[in-house]
């Protein structure tokens, strides 16, 4: 179907190299962004259990 839209697509020049590859929607990027600071907070809270388990946490 895309090579349809290809053959009946008029030239445009300058437009050869153009892609789109590289394009994130709004929404994809904020789930990503999300996911990585709740991934760093489920690092610093699994330093704290560990921190915990230690029993380095009972000393102070």
């Amino acid at each position: 179907m895309s090579n349809q839209y290809t053959q009946e697509a008029p030239y445009h020049p300058g437009y050869e190299d153009a892609c789109f590859k590289n394009e994130v929607s709004k929404d994809v990027s904020e789930l990503s962004e999300s996911r990585k600071v709740n991934a760093r907070y489920l690092k610093f809270s699994d330093a704290i259990v560990e921190f915990c388990k230690s029993g380095a946490g009972s000393r102070i």
